[in-house]
């Protein structure tokens, strides 16, 4: 399993949910937000599963450029790497949590609403959710 780790994000392939988890640790800058972005195309290239659990909870505001970066050039490598569901858990932050919705919104009106998305409170939620979504499709 790699783990990616950064001062402000970590990422690693979960085996046990076939997942890739993403934490933000800090607000990030600019120039960290593409990095810790980039990273995810890495791992999806390395890992094909297509699912993102994303916690959010100390991401901040996005950038304006970042948000619109995030819907048109990262967003087609994504796809192009297998991206198929992400998984958020949402800062209580009201301003990040309209960054997030704005970025998914954009996302999803990019990929004509291809891409599932689900939001919860916590991580422990989130895992349960992708565990019983493999489990209804492996049936």
């Amino acid at each position: 399993m790699e783990n990616i780790s950064e001062s402000f994000f970590e990422a690693e392939y979960d085996q046990s949910i076939n997942t890739i988890v993403v934490r933000w640790l800090t607000s990030p800058s600019s120039q960290e937000f593409r990095i810790g972005m980039n990273h995810i195309i890495t791992l999806l290239r390395e890992y094909p599963t297509g699912t993102l659990l994303t916690d959010t909870t100390n991401l901040g505001a996005i950038d304006e450029d970042d948000q619109i970066w995030s819907y048109t050039e990262w967003l087609e490598q994504a796809v192009v790497n297998g991206y198929d569901t992400l998984v958020l858990v949402m800062s209580p932050d009201i301003f990040a949590q309209m960054s997030v919705e704005d970025i998914m919104t954009q996302a999803n009106a990019a990929t004509k609403g291809r891409i599932v998305n689900q939001y919860f409170d916590n991580e422990q939620d989130a895992k349960a959710w992708i565990k019983q979504r493999s489990e209804t499709v492996s049936q």
